[in-house]
């Protein structure tokens, strides 16, 4: 009875030895794929084509990760929007956190997002904002309000330039003047 103890001994515990080895590669893996390649704090990075500014953003800390293709920025977040036409700034996007697509240059906006468009003054308020660099607009499947001097407006789904003059709301909610 005792040799059948010793063998089940000797051979569970090199079973458990492999399986923890092949186990410890995987998890340092993943620990390894959330470290980022670069980290900056207080960054200001400006967004230009052909000469000309379309926008600047400020963020507290920046991680990059190459692998992903990915730059996570947090704390204190601000996007300035300019035309490229007449070089004046257009809207002032606010958020606690974003991430942005280092191809395609979208940005995506989490938390407390706020756009505030300069001329007219409308207010953007979401939980999610996305914005597509290829045509310059704002996009979100989330709850939205829209404050301007003549009405309040709230609803699920937005598309809009980045000025705030042009936009749809998909599922209107309700509507105050």
């Amino acid at each position: 009875m005792n040799k059948f103890f010793i063998l089940l001994f000797i051979f569970f515990i090199p079973a458990c030895s492999k399986e923890q080895q092949t186990k410890i590669p995987e998890e340092l893996k993943l620990k390894l794929e959330q470290i980022p390649d670069q980290t900056a704090t207080e960054i200001t990075v400006e967004f230009i084509d052909s000469s000309k500014i379309k926008a600047k953003l400020w963020a507290k800390l920046a991680k990059v990760f190459f692998s992903r293709n990915e730059t996570e920025l947090s704390d204190s977040i601000r996007v300035e929007f300019y035309s490229t036409n007449t070089g004046k700034r257009q809207s002032v996007l606010t958020c606690d956190s974003a991430k942005i697509n280092d191809i395609t240059k979208d940005m995506y906006a989490y938390g407390k997002v706020i756009v505030v468009a300069d001329s007219p003054r409308k207010i953007l308020r979401t939980i999610f904002l996305e914005w597509r660099n290829k045509p310059q607009k704002l996009y979100s499947n989330e709850y939205i309000e829209i404050v301007t001097p003549e009405e309040e407006i709230s609803g699920y789904g937005f598309e809009s330039d980045v000025n705030l003059s042009n936009y749809k709301i998909f599922k209107v909610r309700g509507i105050k003047k």
